[in-house]
């Protein structure tokens, strides 16, 4: 009798949860162009609906052609032009909310006036998922994705490719990742490349934001080269509440045509403001840098300072393992290589190490609100005067 009284309890739970739960229902095909309509204009993109059909579940596909998204933030006008974009939208089980589920073509153009700034693009299993709101006419999560991105630039063969690809806003995280990527010179000299990269942003338990960086594998055409990264960084007087709507507009800024090197650098330059005005640290809980036998391990802490040389003072100290092969690359003070002596400040920075753990060197290194570069205690760099 008490087990079938506690079944009897749960199902009556059960049914008042899922009677005040608000379920999804079948979207008209008119809510969903008006919707569309709306992303659209609000994003300054003009396309042309070529096809509308209801399906058996109670979403809406829709097809768009002719779909011209000007960009921003190159050095010359250009646009993303795309034929068959295919959107379907459905309900959701939030009051005002929609689901988008975006697949776009395996083959668009970015257009340009310029030849040489002209791409045919590929595109393999690319699309997203969008959960959008209808009142506040704003995004609310966002999963991006494809498996093979490439640009050819038709004339100097230039092109860069991408696999992999994951963009991802959502409530408490954002992400940008990538298996592999390459990027070429004209007729596909190979300017540089990486295995993997990874940028997450994310609150901590107490409403700190972290943001973690690493890549592998990175070739670039030159002696030293950080092939292994990896940064693991947080700020307590920088909180979630104030980085997310700096990060959201920046994922939004580049889902609607921002360049994504003038996005990154206009999140970077909000989030540093927002760090001189609260007067934030920088934590640096984590550097690790490995280049060609070379191994560098450190912690620091770096104060964003609108008076700083570089916007930045502070301090990280790490340890070097491989002192002996970077010192035969670019010697000492007293006996630089050819290399060595274009760049003196790393010459004689690397000499300043004291002796540390396990065959390591160690370096503790400031950065002084006039540009110096202090490394235990001896000023290796000084900015130039006047800059």
């Amino acid at each position: 009798m008490l087990m079938r009284r506690t079944f009897l309890g749960l199902g009556y739970c059960a049914m008042v949860v899922f009677g005040l739960t608000t379920s999804a229902q079948a979207i008209t095909p008119e809510k969903a162009r008006n919707v569309i309509d709306a992303i659209l204009m609000q994003s300054g993109i003009s396309a042309e609906l070529t096809r509308a059909k209801a399906t058996t579940d109670g979403a809406v596909d829709l097809t768009y052609d002719d779909v011209l998204l000007h960009l921003s933030g190159y050095s010359t006008p250009r646009s993303l032009a795309l034929d068959g974009v295919n959107v379907t939208v459905r309900d959701t089980d939030q009051a005002n909310q929609v689901d988008l589920d975006i697949k776009l073509p395996e083959r668009g153009k970015m257009l340009a006036e310029a030849t040489s700034d002209q791409r045919d693009l590929t595109m393999r299993n690319a699309g997203g998922y969008l959960r959008w709101d209808i009142h506040k006419n704003a995004p609310v999560t966002f999963d991006g994705f494809a498996d093979f991105l490439i640009g050819d630039e038709p004339v100097t063969r230039k092109h860069w490719l991408m696999n992999g690809l994951v963009l991802q806003w959502l409530p408490k995280m954002a992400r940008v990742s990538w298996q592999s990527a390459e990027w070429t010179g004209p007729n596909r000299e190979k300017r540089g490349s990486a295995k993997a990269a990874s940028l997450i942003v994310y609150p901590g338990e107490n409403g700190e934001t972290h943001l973690d960086y690493a890549h592998d594998g990175l070739w670039l055409p030159s002696l030293l080269q950080p092939r292994t990264v990896r940064i693991k960084s947080s700020s307590d007087g920088l909180p979630w509440t104030e980085a997310r709507p700096i990060i959201e507009k920046g994922f939004l800024d580049m889902l609607t045509g921002t360049a994504p090197r003038l996005a990154r650098r206009q999140i970077g330059d909000a989030l540093w403001q927002k760090a001189v005005d609260n007067g934030a640290p920088v934590k640096i809980d984590e550097l690790y840098v490995e280049s060609r036998g070379l191994e560098a391990l450190g912690t620091g802490e770096l104060l964003a300072q609108a008076a700083a040389r570089y916007g930045f003072t502070g301090e990280i100290d790490f340890n070097l393992l491989g002192k002996d092969l970077l010192q035969d690359l670019i010697g000492t003070p007293e006996s630089p290589t050819l290399l060595g002596a274009l760049v003196p400040f790393a010459v004689t920075g690397l000499a300043s190490g004291d002796p540390g753990p396990n065959g390591t060197t160690r370096y503790k290194t400031s950065l002084l609100p006039d540009g110096r570069i202090v490394i235990n205690g001896m000023t290796v760099y000084k900015a130039p005067s006047g800059g």
